[in-house]
């Protein structure tokens, strides 16, 4: 009976009233939702690509829609208190990518907006791609049924390969080693430029391990190692943080609070209120949805207490 409601709940948002409706519920409550994008694109990305990417013509469609129905606003001031009858939302864009500055950058000014660039760096220490850019390439070049012999894992698809390398560092650089691939992430000019932009760039850790499977002195060097880097390259301090895979605990919060932080970012797509844990706060990753799915789901997300 639970999902047929939800199914219902979700049928009925599709009209226009009804949206409007729960926008104005949400502002009420005091809800905002942060969301989360990675690559964004020229055209649709391939069917294999393991990293959600949103063409960038999609990109601005869905921010103009964000603007119609509600209030966009940087990212740090979405826990903020604040009250009116459309909720606001803030943006954030993960890992180091080129598009950030080739596609994003251009959607977001010509917009008037701004967004929380969560950056690793990595072109600062001259490293090469993450491990999960070299596994879309190395499914591409050998197939899953090639990739999963030369890593010695069962999967029955590229997601579920993903999943079963996501906590093995042994299995991420087995990976890395098998692939060739050329330097495709933010340069040192292109991460200076965000900021002078106004954007804002936070830290989402130089090698993008799981900070849930470290111990305290890994834990710390992961949100260490690579800070002063971009500090250095961007003129300011960081001071925001995104949980590499979205994943976090308390003890990681904790570990977060005490390097220094303000704020932390999650993957779990809830909403942000005033008053939440400003170390284990929320985000939603629309991925490429049409906009009249991407209203229907903005209204059920930003209404959703969802537990971590």
């Amino acid at each position: 009976m639970a999902a047929v409601g939800k199914r219902m709940g979700k049928a009925v948002l599709r009209f226009a009233p009804v949206r409007a409706a729960a926008m104005r519920a949400a502002a009420a409550r005091g809800n905002g939702l942060a969301l989360l994008y990675h690559r964004v694109t020229e055209d649709a990305a391939p069917p294999g690509d393991l990293v959600p990417s949103v063409p960038w013509r999609l990109l601005r469609r869905q921010l103009e829609v964000l603007g119609e129905v509600g209030e966009l606003v940087p990212l740090e001031r979405l826990p903020v208190p604040a009250a009116g009858r459309r909720p606001r939302f803030a943006l954030s864009f993960d890992d180091d990518y080129h598009s950030h500055g080739s596609h994003v950058l251009p959607v977001l000014q010509a917009l008037g907006v701004t967004g929380t660039f969560f950056l690793s760096g990595r072109s600062l220490h001259q490293l090469g791609p993450y491990w999960f850019e070299a596994l879309e390439r190395l499914v591409a070049d050998r197939g899953l049924a090639g990739t999963r012999r030369l890593l010695g894992v069962n999967a029955a698809t590229a997601a579920e390969l993903a999943a079963v390398c996501e906590p093995s560092l042994r299995l991420q650089q087995l990976v890395i080693s098998a692939v060739d691939l050329a330097p495709c992430h933010l340069q040192p000019v292109q991460i200076a430029g965000l900021a002078e932009a106004g954007m804002t760039v936070g830290f989402h850790t130089l090698h993008h391990r799981r900070l849930v499977d470290l111990d305290d002195k890994g834990l710390h060097l992961a949100l260490e190692d690579g800070r002063r880097a971009l500090e250095a390259g961007i003129g300011r301090r960081v001071d925001l943080l995104a949980y590499p895979h979205g994943k976090a605990d308390a003890k990681v919060a904790a570990a977060v609070r005490a390097a220094g932080y303000r704020m932390a970012w999650t993957g779990w797509p809830r909403p942000v209120r005033a008053g939440d844990d400003p170390f284990l706060l929320g985000r939603w990753e629309p991925g490429p949805l049409d906009t009249d799915a991407f209203v229907t789901a903005l209204a059920v997300r930003v209404n959703r207490a969802a537990p971590p």
